[in-house]
């Protein structure tokens, strides 16, 4: 018969699993983690460069060749180099400035110009953190850079939507794309 037994012979409680017993177990564990950690000086212990570059070989240490300077050279000519294609494409002449070419030129500005505002926001949180070792300011930092970056890129989609009634949005995606992609190509090139 399948019935619902309101006491079943064999709960938790029935075969000698108390709550308490529970606890003090879980207790237990946690002291001897605590300790584990911290008996180690492996943690405590920075690694130095020479270990770091037989760890990560010695290219990983080296600076890297992409700058934001090279990053925003890369998205402009990436947004000219669209705008003018659409112009030459759409008209069949060169240089036609019409709605395309516009709006390829407005999608390139949507994906550089917010860029532009995290990395201003950037370097103001790296001049503000020369003097001071706080990690979690510099988080909250790049993260509310980051959110100033989501709204500025939806505030400019909107505008544009509303002041440019000539809008097509192929020419306008694809630039924005394309200029949001260089950040890729930015790493292929390093």
């Amino acid at each position: 018969m399948n019935c619902i037994d309101p006491k079943p012979s064999d709960s938790v409680k029935s075969r000698g699993f108390v709550p308490g017993v529970v606890q003090k177990a879980e207790i237990d564990k946690n002291a001897n983690w605590d300790n584990e950690l911290g008996d180690s000086e492996e943690l405590t212990k920075p690694l130095t460069r020479a270990e770091l570059e037989v760890i990560l070989g010695s290219e990983a240490l080296k600076p890297s060749k992409v700058s934001v300077k090279r990053l925003f050279v890369l998205q402009g000519l990436v947004t000219l180099l669209s705008c003018l294609a659409w112009a030459w494409s759409v008209k069949g002449k060169p240089f036609g400035l019409d709605s395309s070419a516009i709006s390829s030129l407005l999608g390139g500005l949507i994906a550089i110009i917010p860029a532009g505002l995290f990395a201003m926001r950037a370097k103001l949180l790296a001049t503000k953190a020369v003097g001071s070792n706080v990690a979690g300011s510099s988080v909250v930092g790049l993260v509310t850079g980051e959110l100033i970056k989501i709204i500025a890129t939806v505030a400019m989609f909107i505008l544009v939507i509303v002041f440019y009634p000539e809008l097509d949005w192929l020419p306008l995606l694809l630039t924005y794309v394309l200029a949001l992609k260089c950040y890729l190509l930015a790493w292929f090139f390093k």
